[in-house]
């Protein structure tokens, strides 16, 4: 045991520098080969990352046109054409002409 020992020891002595190569060889092909390997979860997530870049813009959009009806709906204007269109209300003081001509 001890002489495999004192052999081990030996050849890690004389070899150092060749095993330090040899180590940092490994430990870059095992950086590369995971690299590669999380590639297509890395385009996957770039793909995600367009897709929730466009809702974003699409939902500032939608957000301006609410804002823009809002400011719409909360006018005089608008609720007076709202309550004649969808009601049939007039105002009091409106004057209403009715066509009396048979053109049937």
């Amino acid at each position: 045991m001890n002489e495999l020992k004192e052999k081990l020891l030996n050849f890690a002595i004389t070899h150092k520098r060749a095993i330090k190569i040899w180590v940092f060889i490994f430990a870059v092909v095992s950086m590369l080969f995971k690299g590669m390997m999380q590639q297509p979860q890395i385009n996957e997530n770039r793909a995600n990352i367009a897709h929730l870049k466009e809702q974003i813009e699409y939902e500032k959009t939608r957000q301006e046109e609410i804002d823009n009806l809002k400011d719409k709906v909360n006018s005089d204007e608008y609720i007076e054409r709202m309550a004649s269109e969808k009601l049939g209300l007039v105002k009091s003081t409106a004057k209403i002409f009715i066509d009396v001509s048979q053109d049937q």
